[in-house]
């Protein structure tokens, strides 16, 4: 009856296992050896996990891209200095306001453009194109910025708030109003008409010691000596003319003709001997 009911597959396994420990361990090995050959085959199809690991790479560089544009405006003033945006590209100073007012106050000082570069480099942080009348207030000596921004939150033309960025500069402050436009490059910070520009004389201050200085303190010296020298050689004239009507009225000597008289003398005349 027992035989009967004996599994014909699992029996001699289980009498080859338990007839010696050689034989269980050789069986546990081969256990963990089909374990681990298992594990290699299936483990070698990570397609899902590579897949899922590649979607979100992409979509971080695609949200790296989205942040990268003009998009991203900070409306925090943070102060910056001249130095501070050198080299920045336009993407990155137009996402601040105290950046792109730097920026265009860095053009409007430059000497090294001609006019219509200077024209174009302006108009890049500007709401609308320089004109006419900015480029008759274009600075012809050069004019230093100072020192770093200072903003404030001000009321906008037509509405809205604005803010108000003043650069310090040799010729007075520079105030630039900004305020955010969208254009084909996204939301930036723009600086809006009229256009700022800084006072003509006061900049013309600025090359009056190293052009008008020098001329300026040679020419009161100059003017005063001659005057100092007319003066006195005036006088003796009128003097000296006022003398000589007064002698042309004494008889003048009358010439006696003849040989001239040799006069008396102690020694010999040197050539007479």
């Amino acid at each position: 009856m027992s035989s009967s009911t004996a599994n014909p597959v699992l029996a001699p396994i289980r009498r080859w296992v338990l007839y010696s420990r050689t034989n269980l361990t050789i069986t546990i090995a081969s256990a963990f050896g089909v374990l681990f050959v298992a594990g290699a085959v299936f483990g070698q199809s990570p397609a899902p996990s590579n897949t899922a690991s590649k979607i979100p790479a992409s979509a971080a560089s695609t949200t790296g891209a989205a942040s990268a544009t003009p998009g991203d405006l900070s409306y925090e003033l943070t102060e910056v200095t001249e130095s501070s945006i050198a080299g920045k590209s336009f993407a990155s100073v137009a996402e601040s306001a105290p950046a792109t007012a730097m920026a265009y106050a860095h053009v409007y000082v430059d000497q090294s453009l001609s006019n219509s570069e200077w024209k174009s480099k302006l108009g890049v942080h500007t709401a609308e194109a320089p004109g006419v009348t900015v480029v008759n207030a274009r600075p012809l000596v050069p004019v230093a910025i100072t020192g770093p921004t200072r903003s404030e939150i001000v009321a906008g033309t037509g509405g809205g708030s604005a803010v108000q960025v003043s650069v310090p500069t040799q010729a007075g402050n520079l105030r630039i109003t900004l305020k955010t436009s969208d254009t084909d490059k996204g939301s930036t910070w723009q600086v809006q008409t009229p256009l700022p520009t800084l006072d003509r004389s006061e900049i013309d201050k600025l090359g009056a010691p190293s052009l008008a200085s020098a001329p300026t303190s040679e020419a009161p010296t100059t003017t005063t000596a001659p005057l100092s020298t007319t003066t006195p050689t005036t006088t003796p004239t009128s003097t000296t003319s006022a003398a000589v009507p007064s002698a042309d009225l004494e008889p003048a000597p009358v010439p006696v003709p003849g040989p001239i008289p040799i006069p008396d003398l102690d020694t010999p005349i040197p050539g007479t001997l």
